[in-house]
């Protein structure tokens, strides 16, 4: 095995883990990445590591300061409310422009990642909670077959995620949120298009 290859396995699995360890928010918003401490765990020189922090850049969970170092993004009130009225602008329009046949094709995808979410709270996984609950959402924009909106969306979803770490909610909130992901499912089965517009404006508001 080359050593390119060694380095992007390496790279690999040091962005697998910095980034549960961020979404678990063991490793808070504005937090700096420890290089050499990563090094020294893995037994690698830094540029595993850094590739890894590049990764992470473009995913948009770290910020990048040139010859410095690189720190977690930190979300912050004012951008926490462009967030979500964004999201809520994003989320309408899909469901707006579902056909009957794209909600048949996608609900029970939906469905599954709604009950994946109430497992993971269940078990006190908030890490895995907010990855389904992200694909949660992303399926449902998904559905519309509209890859600008999907694109748009996809890179937007890295500061939603950051932004359900630091509110920090209880477990009481969060089961409210995910039961809504349920009420959502149910009405596009019906094709009760008015109201998921409205739980989508309710749901996503109170988290901004």
């Amino acid at each position: 095995m080359s050593k390119i290859i060694v380095q992007s396995s390496l790279a690999d699995k040091v962005y697998d883990l910095l980034k549960r360890q961020i979404l678990s928010g063991e490793i808070k918003g504005g937090m700096t990445i420890p290089e050499e401490q990563l090094a020294q765990e893995f037994g690698v020189s830094r540029t595993p590591i850094r590739e890894a922090i590049r990764k992470l850049s473009e995913y948009g969970l770290v910020v990048l300061k040139p010859r410095t170092h690189a720190m977690v993004y930190k979300v912050d009130e004012k951008e926490a409310k462009d967030i979500a009225k964004v999201r809520i602008a994003l989320e309408q329009l899909a469901v707006e422009t579902l056909t009957t046949r794209s909600i048949e094709d996608h609900v029970d995808i939906l469905s599954r990642l709604s009950a994946e979410c109430q497992y993971y709270l269940g078990i006190g996984n908030r890490a895995e909670l907010f990855v389904r609950d992200s694909l949660f959402h992303l399926e449902l924009v998904k559905c519309t077959g509209n890859k600008a909106l999907y694109t748009l969306y996809e890179r937007l979803d890295s500061r939603v995620q950051l932004l359900r770490i630091a509110q920090n909610r209880s477990d009481k909130e969060l089961a409210e949120k995910i039961h809504q992901h349920g009420l959502l499912v149910q009405y596009l089965r019906n094709g009760e298009k008015q109201l998921c517009l409205d739980l989508i404006a309710a749901h996503i508001s109170h988290q901004s």
